[in-house]
C-alpha cells in the first residue's frame, strides 16, 4: 500500500509538470508575447538598506544554496504568516489555531520539537535580528502587511553572522517612504475575522529623506472555542540617503493576545473539531506578548568597498499561561554588528563581527485554579544570554560559469541562569566554528546549479533550559545541537514563463533537542537525543504563466512539493520517523488572469499519514492525510484600489493542521492534534494612494 501511494504521488507530480511543459510548447506559437512580470516596478533602484526585488534576487543567486524571494503584497489576505509564505517550496507553516497566534515555521526540521516555536531559524527585520540572544523569538509579532519582500535562505548555508541554525534565515524587508504614498486596507471574514491597516509615507529626492508610518489592527473570534486572538501594531521607519551614505531607523510596537484551545485526540478532531477539553475551560490558557523595538543601520560605500554598522534594542513582556503553569517573562535585548565587503577583480571578500545580549527575568507559577495551590511559586529566575559572532568569507569567480564560496563563522555563546533567593544556578558556555563551502555553476544566464557542505550549531534557548511540569520547575543542562548538511540543487527558467526550483539535502544531527509532552499536550521537559538523527528531503517548485486556450487572458500557476524524511539513527527510536512533520506537502494554485480580474482554484494536500509520537504508534493515533481545496477571486482597478474574496476548505474537510511531537502515545484519548479551520469565506479591499 505504501509503495502504491509513493508511485501515485510521483505519477501525479510528473503528470502536472509534463502538462505544464507541453502546454507551453503547444500554445507558445499562438501567444508569443506573454511575459512574466517582475514584482518590482523599479528594477533599477539600488539601496543597500532597502533593496529592490532585482537587487535582492541577485544577492540570493550568489549563495550556493536554496533560497526564496517572496512578495507578500501579491497575495490578497495578509493576516497570517501562511498568507505570505504559501506555495513556497521548502517552507512549511503549521497553524495551531488559525488566527494571529503562534504558527510553527518549519524549514528542514528546524524547531519541530519547539512548542511554542522559539528557535531553529534566524528572523531578521530589515537585516537585523529580532531573535533574542538565546535564539527565542515571538513569531506572532510579525506584520505581513508592512513587509515588501521576504528573503529566505533555506538551510545551514546562510549569510548572516548570527545565523548558525539548521533552518536558515528569513529577512522581512519593510516598505519605506520611497515605495508608495500610503495604503488603506480592510479585511473581513468568517469566525469574526477583521483587520484594518492605514499607512502613509513620503520622500524628498532633493533632500534625500523619506519616512513611513503604518498602523494595523487584527481581531479573530476563532474557529474553535477559546481561540480568540487580537493584534495591534505600530511601525515607522525614516531614512537618509546621500551619494555614498545611507542611514535608516526603524521603530515598532506590537501587542498580541490570544487564547489557547489546546490539542485534542484524533477521534475528537474528526467528530467535534471546534470543541475544547474541560481542562481548557478550567485553566484558561492564553498568551499576551508586548514588544517594543528600535533599530538603526548605516552603510558607507566607496568604490567597490562598503562598511555597514547596525544597532538594535528591544524589550518584550510575555505572559504565557498553559494548563499547568504561568510563565511570566520580561526581557531586554541589545545588539550591534559591523560588516565590511570589498571586491577585487574576481574575488569578493566579506567579514562581520556581531554581539548581542539578553537579560531575562522569568517567574513560573502553578495554574491550579480554585485550589489553595493556585499561583504558588514554582521558580523565579534571572538569566543572561550573550553571543559574540565573527564571520569571514570569500567568493571567487573562477570563470564566467563557476563560482567558489568559502565561509566560516566563529561563535562564543553563553547561557547563564540563576534562581532567585537560592543557590541553584546553571551556567553554560560554548565556543564553536561553523565552516561552509559552496560551488555555483551558471549553466546559462537563466539557470544555475549549486552544491554546498555546511555546519550548523544551535545552543538551547531559555524556553528549553527552564521548564516545568506544573508541579516542579527545573533547569536542564543541554549540549548544543550540532549538524552537518550536504545539499545540491538548482533554479532558473527552462523556457519562457516556466521557472523551476529544486533542492535535495541530507543533514546528520547530533544531540537534537527532543521535547516531552504529557497526556494533555503540555511540554514538560526536553533533552538531547542520545544518538544521531537524520533530516533529508526534496524541495521543488515550478511557477509561471500559461497562454490561455481562449483568445484572452493568461493562466498563472504555482506548484510546490516539500518532501521530509526525518528519522532517528540509533537509540531508543532507531529508524523511526521523527514525529510532527508530514512527509509530503503539496500546494498548488491556478489563476486565470483576464483584464483586471484574477480567479482560480488552489489545493493544499498532505497525501501521507503523519505519526504524532516518536515510537510511531500509528495503530493508536496519527495525523490523517488530507486534501483541501480553495478558490480565490481578485479585482484590480487601474485607479489604485483592489478587492478580493477567498474561500478556504470548500468541502469543509475535518483534519488536523498541526500536532505535538511526543515520545510515546499510549492512549487513543491522548491530546495530540490541533484542528484546522472548516469552510470559511474572507474578503477585503485595498487602496494604494
Amino acid at each position: 500500500m505504501r509503495k502504491f501511494k509513493k508511485i501515485a504521488q510521483q505519477t501525479i507530480l510528473t503528470s502536472l509538470c509534463s502538462t505544464v511543459v507541453l502546454n507551453h510548447y503547444s500554445l507558445a506559437e499562438n501567444r508569443p508575447d506573454v511575459i512574466l512580470v517582475t514584482p518590482n516596478n523599479e528594477l533599477s533602484k539600488h539601496s543597500a538598506l532597502s533593496p529592490s526585488y532585482q537587487q535582492e534576487q541577485t544577492k540570493l543567486n550568489q549563495t550556493a544554496s536554496a533560497t526564496n524571494l517572496v512578495v507578500p503584497d501579491q497575495e490578497n489576505r495578509l493576516s497570517t504568516l501562511q498568507d505570505a509564505l504559501d506555495y513556497q517550496p521548502g517552507i512549511i507553516i503549521q497553524n495551531f489555531f488559525g488566527g494571529i497566534d503562534q504558527p510553527r515555521l518549519n524549514i528542514r526540521g528546524s524547531g519541530v520539537q519547539s512548542t511554542p516555536l522559539s528557535r531553529g531559524v534566524l528572523l531578521l527585520q530589515d537585516g537585523l535580528p529580532i531573535n533574542d540572544a538565546d535564539g527565542d523569538f515571538h513569531i506572532s509579532t510579525l506584520d505581513m502587511r508592512d513587509t515588501r519582500l521576504i528573503s529566505v535562505y533555506r538551510g545551514a548555508n546562510n549569510s548572516h553572522p548570527q545565523s548558525n541554525s539548521l533552518g536558515g534565515e528569513l529577512n522581512f524587508i519593510s516598505f519605506t517612504g520611497k515605495d508608495d504614498n500610503g495604503t488603506a486596507r480592510y479585511e473581513y471574514g468568517a469566525f469574526g475575522r477583521q483587520a484594518t491597516q492605514i499607512a502613509i509615507g513620503n520622500s524628498s529626492e532633493s533632500y534625500g529623506i523619506d519616512g513611513r508610518l503604518s498602523l494595523s489592527y487584527d481581531h479573530f473570534d476563532g474557529y474553535r472555542h477559546h481561540s480568540t486572538s487580537q493584534r495591534k501594531t505600530a511601525r515607522a521607519n525614516f531614512g537618509f540617503t546621500s551619494d555614498n551614505v545611507e542611514n535608516r531607523t526603524w521603530l515598532s510596537w506590537t501587542d498580541v493576545r490570544f487564547d489557547i484551545p489546546g490539542p485534542f485526540s484524533q477521534s475528537k478532531s474528526k467528530h467535534a473539531p471546534r470543541a475544547i477539553e474541560h481542562i481548557i475551560t478550567l485553566t484558561d490558557p492564553h498568551r499576551h506578548t508586548e514588544q517594543a523595538r528600535i533599530a538603526n543601520r548605516t552603510n558607507w560605500t566607496f568604490g567597490d568597498q562598503s562598511v555597514e554598522l547596525g544597532v538594535w534594542h528591544q524589550r518584550t513582556h510575555d505572559n504565557f499561561i498553559t494548563p499547568t503553569d504561568y510563565t511570566l517573562s520580561n526581557s531586554r535585548t541589545t545588539g550591534t554588528e559591523v560588516a565590511y565587503q570589498s571586491k577585487f577583480n574576481d574575488l569578493t571578500f566579506h567579514s562581520a563581527l556581531a554581539w548581542d545580549k539578553t537579560n531575562l527575568v522569568r517567574k513560573l507559577l502553578m495554574n491550579r485554579r480554585n485550589t489553595p495551590m493556585f499561583k504558588r511559586l514554582l521558580g523565579n529566575y534571572t538569566a543572561v544570554a550573550e553571543n559574540i559572532n565573527g564571520a569571514i568569507g570569500t567568493s571567487w569567480n573562477i570563470n564566467d560559469a563557476w563560482q567558489l564560496n568559502l565561509d566560516t563563522k566563529v561563535t562564543h555563546a553563553k547561557r547563564n541562569v540563576d534562581t532567585r533567593h537560592s543557590n541553584n544556578k546553571l551556567n553554560q558556555s560554548w565556543t564553536f566554528w561553523s565552516p561552509k563551502i559552496g560551488l555555483i555553476w551558471t549553466l546559462t544566464s537563466d539557470n544555475r546549479f549549486y552544491g554546498n557542505l555546511s555546519n550548523s550549531n544551535e545552543p538551547a534557548s531559555f524556553r528549553e533550559i527552564i521548564t516545568s511540569n506544573g508541579r516542579k520547575a527545573q533547569l536542564n543542562k543541554l549540549d548544543r545541537q550540532k549538524g552537518i548538511t550536504a545539499e545540491i540543487g538548482g533554479s532558473g527558467k527552462i523556457i519562457e514563463n516556466l521557472n523551476w526550483d529544486v533542492a535535495l539535502y541530507r543533514s546528520i544531527i547530533k544531540d537534537e533537542y527532543i521535547s516531552t509532552y504529557d497526556a494533555i499536550g503540555n511540554t514538560v521537559g526536553i533533552s538531547n537525543y542520545s544518538s544521531k538523527t537524520r533530516h533529508q528531503g526534496i524541495e521543488a517548485g515550478i511557477k509561471g504563466l500559461l497562454p490561455s486556450v481562449l483568445n484572452r487572458g493568461d493562466i498563472e500557476y504555482r506548484l510546490s512539493w516539500t518532501y521530509s524524511d526525518f528519522r532517528f539513527q540509533g537509540g531508543q527510536y532507531n529508524h523511526h520517523y521523527i514525529a510532527g512533520i508530514p512527509r509530503n506537502i503539496i500546494n498548488a494554485q491556478l489563476l486565470y488572469k483576464i483584464d483586471n480580474w484574477t480567479f482560480g482554484p488552489n489545493l493544499h494536500w498532505s497525501p501521507t499519514n503523519t505519526p504524532v509520537d516518536h515510537a510511531n504508534n500509528m495503530h493508536i493515533q496519527y495525523r490523517d492525510q488530507y486534501a483541501v481545496f480553495g478558490f480565490k477571486i481578485n479585482y484590480q482597478n487601474p485607479k489604485g484600489w483592489s478587492g478580493y474574496i477567498i474561500a478556504d476548505n470548500l468541502t469543509n474537510k475535518r483534519y488536523a493542521s498541526a500536532s505535538v511531537a511526543n515520545h510515546v502515545v499510549a492512549s487513543k484519548n491522548d491530546m495530540t492534534l490541533f484542528s484546522a479551520m472548516g469552510f470559511n469565506l474572507n474578503g477585503g479591499i485595498v487602496y494604494h494612494f
